[in-house]
């Protein structure tokens, strides 16, 4: 199979919160979109719209999101700012993200909403129920560039199938608008089409990696010591970095949201760095697996 590959670069227009892990009353968030939030993103906005799949109704959701794990394939998607990705990589200094230091990038893109439950009978703050969540910020909140709109650029790969009804230059009509993340009741998450195109090269500022575009699942050729761009099964590694097991939820039912779990997996987390040369496939997951 061959698959076409789309760059998309979206504008946050909103705070973004993708759900990570909890520090005392404060919960986390990543740095990054991961492929699954923007399938979920993906199949609610196409399901929404009236997209249908061979063998679903209009409103299936559970058929159309299978449809789209089968045919189209989502990279992680990470912050853009001029010509480079934010993405995490371990060095000898610690963790980075692109040109920035972590607490240059934190200073820059970071910020938190505080909340708290009332007491109805006294309207003042609920016991224990303080607690803050960390967001991306649609504007950049440091010193040096104030004020400048947030970018969020990656892939998505459509298989044969899928550019045959859901075709590269009319994606900005289905998905010019997405929401991604937590907090979405607060309005958070809100991604807006900025900029779309088809390449057959990575851009510069990834010339350690090459597109796999042929095959069962596209993928990435990646040279010795560059940083994984996505969580990546552990299995027959040569990897420094850290590692994290890897459980989403999912709903089998239109009641009990999220109670069912994914099949947890042990990855190494975005950022870690290869020591050998390898090629990976890109799941449906949108977790990298190494080809042999």
């Amino acid at each position: 199979m061959n698959w076409r590959s789309i760059q998309l670069t979206y504008e946050l227009r909103s705070p973004l919160h993708i759900g990570y892990h909890k520090v005392g009353n404060m919960q986390r968030t990543r740095c990054y979109i991961p492929a699954r939030n923007l399938w979920g993103a993906v199949t609610e906005r196409l399901t929404r719209s009236g997209f249908t799949v061979p063998d679903a109704q209009k409103g299936d959701y559970r058929k159309i999101g299978g449809w789209l794990k089968k045919f189209v394939t989502f990279s992680y998607f990470y912050l853009y700012e001029g010509d480079k990705l934010l993405n995490p990589f371990y060095c000898e200094g610690g963790l980075r993200y692109g040109n920035k230091t972590t607490v240059e990038f934190e200073r820059a893109y970071l910020d938190a909403h505080v909340t708290t439950a009332l007491e109805p009978g006294s309207a003042t703050a609920e016991m224990g129920s303080l607690h803050e969540v960390e967001y991306i910020a649609p504007y950049r909140t440091d010193e040096d560039d104030p004020g400048l709109r947030t970018l969020i650029q990656g892939l998505v790969f459509l298989g044969e199938t899928a550019c045959s009804r859901l075709n590269g230059d009319t994606w900005g009509q289905w998905l010019s608008d997405l929401y991604v993340g937590g907090e979405r009741r607060y309005g958070f998450g809100q991604l807006r089409l900025k900029d779309l195109k088809e390449i057959n090269r990575l851009p510069d500022c990834l010339e350690e990696y090459e597109l796999k575009s042929e095959g069962q699942r596209p993928g990435f050729k990646i040279t010795s010591g560059a940083a994984l761009l996505a969580h990546t099964v552990t299995r027959d590694l040569d990897v420094k970095g850290d590692i994290e097991p890897l459980v989403g939820r999912k709903t089998a039912t239109s009641t009990g949201f999220g109670r069912d779990l994914t099949k947890g997996q042990i990855c190494w987390v975005p950022g870690s760095v290869l020591r050998e040369r390898a090629t990976f496939m890109i799941n449906e997951d949108g977790c990298w697996e190494q080809q042999s």
